[in-house]
């Protein structure tokens, strides 16, 4: 039995529990034993629950005939000529698909799946390599990593890394999309009104440090500095402020604070605002019924790109309420263009986009650095998989095993260990944001190598800085991000790009200048000057399309 489906026999049998198919489509490379354990699970299933009725099991032969085929698993037998024209295809409950994506160019790829996913009624379980097979290279795998979660954007998917000694196999669980209607909230104003200066309520997810929140406290100083009444309100039984203790505002930078009981309704506690600010999408159903028009402004989550707790199935709850709330009537702003795509394509839900702002006076560059050894900066924690810390340190025992000389500054909420670090290391574990600012600074090159993001702010953070910035394509990032003018940036899983474009710059201090004064020059762009009067025009057309 091949030693992948081994693997991810478990993942299958829990599919097939969940899902209960009354029909089957196997495409892979298995020469019969998917077809096997499907029917055998299918049939213990039926007979448990006293069903007579059998479900049907299909495949789609890849070799077209060339392998032995035990034809009598299946019901029917394709070649893989049917999939050129899937609408000739029946409709399936569930189609497996193993050893087929990693042997295709990857845009042909994403189409067939999308062909499919309009032959089938609960799920696409798609299981691939993390990196595909290339058959020009002498290892026999490809560098770059094509079939990441920001590849199938606007598709419906949940996604996991499985990973074991011998393996690395991404598992996706593609759904049909709903046939959703336009909602009102989502036509722009005809008219903007300016007659008066707004009362803004924020309302808080938490108060915990992260760039969410860091975001949205920024936003709130920038609208009270320029005449607006901003109220910020936060659930809490043991805070006293609703403004966190890490950041650096003020009591000055908004109009009012209220912490209300865990138990209590922030409806109940509003002061007569204009318009209503939400931090994150799960408090949306607490203002559906809202007199007052409702904001969200979306940043981004990992469930927007397919990262639950677990994987997901047709009728997961946790999948479903997020449906059930990004199709509430609440107007949304969108952080980039790689969000506004996720909520049209999954949702069917349209945005104004809202990029995030920086505080180019709090972040500035220092006139000259005095680093012996250049020193590389990182911020995040080791234990969010999104990250992409694992390839960080990948990356960076690769360089230090090449005899390029840097040390480390990592940056992280929570407490981590690394053992058998090759390079010199210092820890920043939850420092205050001046602390942070002065590491930015200080820094010659900033690392990220997430996966995926919305709108990252540390590296346009380490731009505003003075500090050159070395990336993964992440997709948010490409909001302000210009390849090989303020940054260097390499595609998902390129550890070979990655370490040239960190060595260059770790031994050319020229074009580390010059890429980090580009990066300066954009921060600038981004500045709360310029973004804040986008902010007002987003708020006044949803209040004024409310009163029409």
């Amino acid at each position: 039995m091949p030693e992948d489906f081994v693997i991810v026999k478990p993942i299958v049998e829990n599919i097939l529990k969940n899902e209960a198919p009354r029909s089957v489509l196997e495409i892979s490379g298995f020469n019969g034993c998917l077809g096997e354990f499907v029917s055998g699970r299918l049939r213990h299933s039926n007979a448990k629950q006293k069903k007579n009725k059998t479900a049907r099991i299909d495949r789609v032969d890849l070799s077209n005939g060339k392998q032995p085929m035990i034809s009598h698993l299946y019901d029917n037998i394709f070649y893989s000529s049917c999939l050129s024209d899937v609408s000739s295809i029946d409709s399936y409950d569930v189609i497996i698909i193993f050893h087929l994506f990693e042997n295709l160019p990857a845009d042909d790829a994403k189409v067939l799946l999308e062909d499919l996913l309009t032959r089938v009624n609960k799920q696409v379980l798609v299981i691939t390599p993390i990196y595909p097979y290339d058959l020009s290279s002498e290892e026999g795998i490809s560098g770059v990593r094509s079939y990441h979660p920001l590849f199938f954007i606007g598709l419906d998917f949940s996604y996991k890394l499985h990973t074991t000694e011998e393996r690395e196999l991404q598992i996706y669980s593609f759904f049909p999309s709903f046939n959703y209607e336009h909602l009102g909230c989502d036509t722009p104003a005809a008219f903007i009104s300016r007659k008066k200066k707004l009362r803004i309520a924020y309302i808080l997810p938490h108060n915990a440090m992260t760039g969410g929140v860091k975001a949205l406290l920024q936003q709130m100083k920038e609208l009270t500095a320029i005449g607006h009444q901003v109220n910020v309100y936060l659930r809490s039984d043991k805070d006293k402020k609703a403004i966190p203790e890490w950041s650096h505002l003020t009591d000055e930078d908004v109009s009012a604070q209220v912490v209300i009981p865990t138990d209590a309704s922030f409806q109940n506690h509003l002061k007569n605002e204009d318009i209503i600010i939400l931090g994150f999408t799960t408090l949306t159903p607490e203002f559906r019924d809202s007199k007052i028009p409702v904001v969200l402004w979306e940043q981004g989550s990992e469930a927007l790109y397919g990262e639950y707790s677990e994987l997901m199935f047709s009728n997961s709850s946790d999948r479903l309420y997020k449906h059930y709330c990004y199709r509430l009537p609440v107007h949304l702003l969108a952080v980039s263009q790689t969000i506004r795509d996720i909520l049209k394509g999954v949702y069917n839900r349209e945005s104004q986009f809202f990029p995030n702002g920086i505080d180019t006076d709090f972040y500035y560059p220092l006139k000259q650095k005095n680093n012996i050894v250049p020193v590389i900066m990182i911020v995040g924690s080791p234990a969010l998989s999104f990250k992409g810390l694992t390839f960080a340190l990948e990356v960076l025992s690769e360089i230090s095993n090449l005899g390029v000389k840097f040390k480390v500054w990592w940056v992280s909420q929570t407490e981590f260990s690394l053992s058998n670090a090759q390079f010199g290391l210092e820890k920043f574990i939850l420092p205050s944001q001046e602390k942070l600012a002065e590491l930015y600074r200080n820094a010659d090159i900033f690392l990220s190598t997430s996966l995926y993001e919305s709108f990252p702010l540390p590296p346009i953070e380490a731009m505003a800085s003075g500090t050159a910035v070395v990336s993964t394509d992440n997709g948010g990032i490409n909001t302000y991000a210009k390849p090989g003018y303020n940054c260097l940036l390499c595609e998902q899983g390129d550890l070979n790009s990655l370490c040239f474009a960190l060595s260059h710059l770790l031994l050319e201090p020229q074009a580390r200048d010059s890429i980090a004064l580009a990066g300066r020059e954009t921060a600038m762009e981004y500045s709360f000057k310029n973004i804040v009067p986008v902010l007002e025009e987003c708020l006044y057309r949803i209040i004024s399309g409310a009163k029409e």
